[in-house]
Formats: structure tokens, sequence, C-alpha cells
């Protein structure tokens, strides 16, 4: 009995669930019949209303129907091409097919080795791991006064603690030129951050063609160029693009006659003007205030927003010669999105004065000159010497091949021209003195949308320039004690 009155109890209490699941189903089911009718019943309506007279109006479900007029009813039709303009293309269209060809190859080889896996997974810390946490990255540039330049750098990521950066750096050139530097960085909280470094460096061809704007190319000399340098670099945050730093640095330049290369030194060249400080050294204390905002929101192809600084820096010697200066610098870019998304203007203008406080002169090898990242780039590095420097810069960057899947990596082409002079007085500033140049190029964009490195060739009235280089002109971050940067070359 107890087998029987189970199983119905069962189905007594199923059917108490059910009961209401169903009346529900058949409410649903009403009412998306209903809708579906009235829904229908519009859309007959529109149907109608689009089949009938163009003067007739229909009531709908929506409201009243306008008839069809111009201002309710527009067909688009492309225009085709006028026979003109496909002739003017033809040339582009056919000396673009080995480009398209070759973009087409080389995209579809990288999404074949992405399907094939390998890339593998995204890296720790650029380069290749070495012992003790470092990553090993080789180096290879070009320059004009250097030469062909090898080097290593060592990098050591979470030194001590996370966030923190140990960084090492050798590099040695055809042309006897060598830098070797290191520093490491320091997180101090959320904001502050400290950096501490030092370096030598020095180049045996360093170029010297006299003081002042009107200096010439036939009285190019060489000498012997050395700077060593340490100190600390104490900079603070503020909301997501401002950042105010101080930096204070002992440094020391040393010039003298080349080790080779007599015929055209310094010495024989400008034998009876030899400019202020030549051989000799300076020696000093270096203490620098710097404001920047930086708005990009990226490195390799930022197309809005710009980087902005400003910095004064006093000096004051410490080798006796009573030596003692302020130099202010100003540096203003922005980046211009063009016609097509890829396509951007990067503009930059820049300033520099030197500003004598003590009784003793300034000694050339102290003085303005366009050097990285204040370059004329049609011209090779220290060329003109003055007390101060302007200039501006344009580039036109469009993208040439991307690989596909991997954010944005890829390679850019621009076209570029610098201008600009140096001067000794305000009076000195004048067309005739200024300087052009021109030139174009490839960008290496990473995946993490940074600059890799750069190829360019630059043109002026009386030099080619060839440089392969890992920075850039456009947002050089003047901090750099921990990347091992020359202090005194970055205004």
């Amino acid at each position: 009995m107890r087998t029987i009155v189970g199983p119905m109890k069962e189905r007594l209490r199923n059917a108490v669930i059910c009961k209401p699941l169903i009346r529900g189903l058949f409410v649903v089911g009403a009412i998306l019949v209903g809708a579906w009718g009235t829904l229908g019943g519009s859309v007959s309506a529109l149907a109608q209303s689009a089949a009938g007279n163009a003067t007739d109006t229909h009531e709908s479900y929506w409201g009243t129907i306008p008839a069809r007029a111009d201002s309710v009813e527009r067909q688009f039709v492309e225009e085709p091409r006028p026979t003109w303009e496909n002739v003017a293309l033809a040339p582009y269209w056919v000396a673009g097919v080995p480009f398209r060809a070759a973009y087409f190859a080389t995209d579809q080889a990288f999404v074949g080795i992405e399907k094939l896996g390998l890339f593998g997974g995204e890296a720790e810390y650029p380069g290749m791991p070495g012992p003790w946490g470092t990553y090993l990255l080789p180096s290879f540039a070009i320059h004009g006064l250097e030469g062909v330049k090898l080097g290593v750098n060592v990098s050591r990521p979470n030194f001590l603690k996370p966030g923190n950066m140990l960084f090492l750096r050798g590099v040695r050139s055809t042309k006897r030129a060598g830098a070797y530097a290191g520093g490491a960085l320091f997180h101090l909280g959320d904001v502050w951050h400290l950096e501490v470094g030092g370096g030598f460096e020095s180049m045996n061809q360093a170029r010297f063609y006299g003081l002042g704007p009107g200096s010439l190319n036939g009285d190019l000399s060489y000498y012997y160029r050395s700077t060593s340098w340490g100190g600390l670099d104490l900079n603070r945050d503020f909301a997501s693009s401002l950042q105010v730093g101080l930096r204070a640095y002992y440094s020391e330049v040393n010039v003298h006659q080349p080790s080779f290369n007599d015929d055209f030194s310094l010495d024989t060249i400008h034998r009876g003007a030899l400019p202020n400080g030549y051989p000799g050294k300076s020696g000093g204390w270096t203490t620098r205030w710097a404001l920047s905002r930086d708005t990009a929101e990226q490195s390799g192809r930022p197309k809005h927003g710009g980087y902005q600084s400003v910095s004064a820096s006093y000096f004051e010697a410490s080798d006796g010669s009573d030596l003692s200066y302020l130099t202010w610098h100003a540096n203003l870019e922005h980046f211009v999105s063009l016609w097509h998304s890829d396509r951007t203007l990067a503009v930059r203008g820049f300033a520099s004065r030197i500003t004598n406080v003590g009784d003793a002169e300034v000694p050339f090898s102290r003085l303005v000159t366009f050097d990285r990242p204040d370059q004329l780039r049609g011209f090779s590095s220290l060329r003109f010497y003055g007390m101060g420097a302007v200039g501006l810069s344009l580039e036109y960057r469009w993208p040439i091949w991307v690989v596909r899947g991997r954010d944005d990596m890829g390679v850019d082409a621009y076209l570029f021209t610098d201008s600009g002079q140096v001067f000794d007085h305000t009076s000195d500033l004048s067309l005739n003195n200024y300087h052009w140049t021109g030139g174009g190029g490839l960008r290496l964009v990473s995946a993490d949308r940074g600059l890799s490195a750069r190829f360019e060739l630059g043109l002026s009235d009386e030099d080619v320039v060839v440089r392969l280089t890992f920075g850039q002109t456009f947002q050089y971050n003047p901090r750099g004690f921990l990347r091992g940067k020359n202090p005194t070359r970055v205004r």
C-alpha cells in the first residue's frame, strides 16, 4: 500500500507545481501572439505606405508615416570616377605593385608564424635572460662622430624590491669612442622616484668648425673630448601627466689634441684663434630644476597630445676658474592627426640660452650646440657652438607595415625638416644665419607602442648624414641617469 501511495503523492505534488507554470506559459504565449499581430500590422502598414501613392500618409503603431518625399527618402549612388583621374592614378598604382606585394607577403608570413606559435608569449622584459635575474640586450648604432657603435645593455628589473630597476651599458665604436655608464631607479612611494647614476663618455673625433652661426664648413677640425659625471635626479608626479624634478650632479669635461688625424686637429686648423678652454678641463657642480608635461598616449605612434618641458640649471666651477652661469631651456612638442587616422604631423620647437653670472668666460666645451635631442639632422653633431640656440622640427609620419595581431608593432616612414641657428647675442638672430635641413627615414615601433629604433638620412647644403639609433628626437626624456645619458649634452 505504501508503495502505491508514495508515487501518487509525488504526482500530486508535481501537478501542483506544474499548473502555475503552465498557466504562465499560456499568458506569455498570448502576449507574444498579440504583439506579433500588432507588429505584423505595423509592418504591413509600412509596406503599404512604401508601395502606395507618393502623396499618401498612413497611420501605424508608431504614429503617422509621412508621404514619400526627398526630405525623408534619399538613395545614395556612388559616382563613377572620372576618366582623367584613372589616368592620373595609373602610375601610382603601377609603382605601388611591388610594395603591396612585399607588404602582403610579409604580413602573411607573420600571420603564419603566429599561427604556428613561434612567437610565444610576451617576454617579461626586453632582452635575453641572463644571470641573477638580468636581461641582456645588444646595441648597434651608426653615428657621424663615433662611427659604428657596438655594445650591450644589462637590465635588472625589480632591483632590491618590485618596481625598482638597475641598468648598465657599455659601448665601443670603430672611431675609438666609448661610453660606460650605469644607474638605478628607486620608487619612493606612489609619486616620488629617485634616479642615481654616473658614467664616462669619450670621442676621439669630436668636430669643431669655429664659434657662432657663421662658422665655415671648410674650417673642419678634430679634437678629443671626454666627459665624466655622477649624481642624482629626484622627481615627483602630479596628476597623470605633470612631473617636477630636481637634479644635482658633478661633471668634468676634458678637451685636448686627438690621438690621430693630426693634420686636421683643432690645434692645426685654428692655430691663430683657439677657442676659450682649449686645451683644458672644466669641472663643477650643476643644479637643475625642471617641469615637464606629457599628454601623448604613447611614444611609438602618438596621434594627439604632446610633450612640453622647461628647465633652469645653475653651474658653478670647482676647478678654481670662478666660472658660474645659468642655462635656460624650453621644449614644446605637439602631434596632429591628419586626414587619415594613421597619418600624423609632429611639430617641435626648442630654445636654449646661457646667461653668464661670474666673470670667467664660458669654455667652448660647455657652450650650447646642436646635439641630441636638439639636432639639425642634416648636420653632424657639434657642428655649431654658441651661447644660445633656437630650432624647429617638423615630421610627417605614416605606417608602411603593421603586424596583424601584434598590437601596433611595425615600421613607419617619415619625412622631416629641421631648421635653427646658434647665437651669442639676440642681434645674431637672422634669416641669413638660419640653417635648413631635410630628409626621411624609417621608425621601428615595438609591440608595446614604443619606439625601438630609427634609421634616417639627413641632407643639408654641406653634408649628408646617415644615422641608425635607438633614441628619438621627439619625446626625448631628459631624465636619464638610469639609462646612462650624459647630462652635459641634455639641456
